[in-house]
Order: structure tokens, then sequence, then C-alpha cells
């Protein structure tokens, strides 16, 4: 962001002021970047037919083990019939909470395209 132009971004509700989140905050309030915070339950729209569904975190169940990788943000882009999950940084624990919050319906969960969080591996 400090070398790029960037009108608009969105990140997930913070769990943890960590040293980088304040960075990112600074550099926010200095170039006037206009911020969305998400989390679960949040709709962005991009455009006709493309949004992302926020998915995690969740405020009602924090993962306070590896807090930032846990409650990073997970999003579902659908673009008409054709969808993509992300699952930012998550990891196993963050997964199993995942599911356990959308059992009542895991089709909110399913996806052409699932990128798996890098922890996984």
């Amino acid at each position: 962001m400090q070398n790029i132009i960037v009108k608009h971004i969105v990140i997930g509700k913070q769990f943890e002021n960590s040293e980088n989140f304040k960075k990112l905050i600074k550099i926010v309030e200095e170039k006037k970047i206009k911020v969305t915070v998400a989390e679960s339950g949040d709709r962005i729209n991009i455009e006709k037919d493309i949004y992302f569904d926020v998915l995690w975190p969740n405020s009602d169940s924090i993962i306070n083990e590896n807090i930032l990788n846990n409650n990073s943000l997970v999003c579902k882009l659908v673009y008409r019939d054709f969808c993509i999950l992300f699952t930012g940084d998550i990891e196993e624990i963050a997964e199993k909470a995942i599911l356990k919050t959308y059992k009542d319906n895991l089709n909110i969960l399913k996806a052409n395209i699932v990128k798996v969080a890098h922890h996984r591996f």
C-alpha cells in the first residue's frame, strides 16, 4: 500500500493489535484509504453477480490459540453458479470451529475450488 494506489481494503475483524496491524492502520490513515472490517455473516458486493460471503471470523467464537491465523478471513467468492472458498491462514482448530458453526448447513462451505490454508501441509 505504500507503493501502489489502494482505494479500499477489506480486513477481518481483529482480536489482537499486532505491530503489523498498527502499521497497516497508520498507512490507511495517512493515505485516507477506505477500510471495511468484515466478519461472518457479512456480504461484500464486488459488482453484479459477484460477491464474497464472509464465513469467518466470528465474534461469538473467537479462537485464542494463534489468534491472528485462526481468526483470519475465510470467504466464499460467488460468481453466478461458480464459487471459490478462500480459507485464509487458518489452522486445524479453526477448520473444526467453522465446520461446527455451519454443521446445520454444510452447503455454505461447498465450492468448485478450495484454496487450502498452507498450515495443512
